[in-house]
């Protein structure tokens, strides 16, 4: 079937004026009877007739009228999704982050966005460092955000850095140290809750004590997680390095403080992770300006 002559009949069928829909068409008024002749004789049946200066459907005219109008539609409605994934409005957004993003950061950022773009489906999944990136080289996932300064060595995968934040150690808020600055040696007089094996801020509070010649804390307990190392920190037994963002709430309120180290600092930067082999859709690429937008903003209000 000619699609050119159904787009014509189909105004045609709307209007039902041959004069009004060349008009409509920018088509000359022969040209129009000539595309619905000719979709006549391709099917065999007579689908309009004079009405006085109008025209009328036949039988045969009113069905083909009916799913004309609704392919047409169909139409429309396929050129608006595809402009809508182009333009970045719509689309299916996968996302993996490590533990202090997917839980103090990328709820909000996910529901501010899901408000903006309402046609958007958003998934957001939690791994590790090393899942995070897996799920990235094998498509599974658009963004991958991990936390850390340590080196991304793959040729695949890319990252910035989306946010700054530091590792520090923490105590109860009455803890004898809460708010003050002491030695790497002092601190670790205290007993000392460790992440799990396999943590990136368990390998870095190891690095530090190597760096500094120190055996390790004179008492420890080991923690999966990191919302778990926090409560044991808060139900008071010694101190522990975790990330300033995940204590954040805390440190306001004065329920866990900071104890300073001289002469330690320790980035732990939030980053996003991209795949080099893959063209970044709009969709992808307005989450990530949502969020640098979320970040300036915060930053601002924090900082007058």
């Amino acid at each position: 079937m000619n699609l050119h002559a159904l787009r014509i009949f189909n105004d045609v069928s709307k209007t039902g004026s041959i004069t009004r829909s060349a008009g409509n068409l920018m088509l000359s008024q022969p040209a129009v009877t000539a595309q619905i002749r000719n979709l006549e004789r391709e099917l065999g049946l007579k689908l309009i007739e004079a009405n006085g200066r109008n025209i009328q459907l036949t039988e045969a005219g009113e069905a083909l009228a009916a799913h004309s109008r609704r392919l047409f539609a169909m139409e429309a409605e396929m050129e608006d999704m595809m402009q809508a994934i182009k333009s970045g409005r719509e689309g299916s957004l996968r996302i993996c982050a490590t533990e202090l993003p997917e839980t103090t950061l990328l709820p909000g950022w996910v529901v501010g966005y899901k408000q903006q773009n309402p046609r958007m489906d958003v998934k957001l999944l939690k791994g590790n460092s090393n899942t995070a990136l897996q799920r990235l080289r094998d498509h599974s996932v658009h963004i991958s955000i991990v936390c850390g300064s340590w080196s991304i060595e793959d040729e695949l995968i890319e990252s910035f850095t989306i946010m700054e934040d530091e590792l520090i150690f923490a105590v109860p808020g009455i803890h004898r140290l809460a708010g003050k600055e002491v030695t790497r040696f002092e601190l670790m007089e205290e007993p000392f809750v460790l992440r799990e094996e396999g943590s990136y801020t368990r390998k870095e509070f190891m690095s530090l004590l190597e760096a500094s010649g120190i055996r390790g804390p004179r008492s420890t307990i080991t923690i999966e997680g990191l919302k778990e190392t926090i409560e044991a920190v808060k139900a008071g037994y010694g101190a522990a390095l975790v990330p300033a963002l995940s204590i954040k709430t805390e440190l306001a309120s004065g329920e866990l403080s900071k104890v300073k180290v001289t002469g330690v600092t320790i980035p732990h930067p939030i980053r996003v992770c991209t795949n080099k082999q893959e063209a970044m859709p709009a969709h992808i690429r307005t989450f990530i300006s949502y969020i640098q937008t979320e970040i300036r903003e915060r930053h601002h209000d924090n900082h007058g």
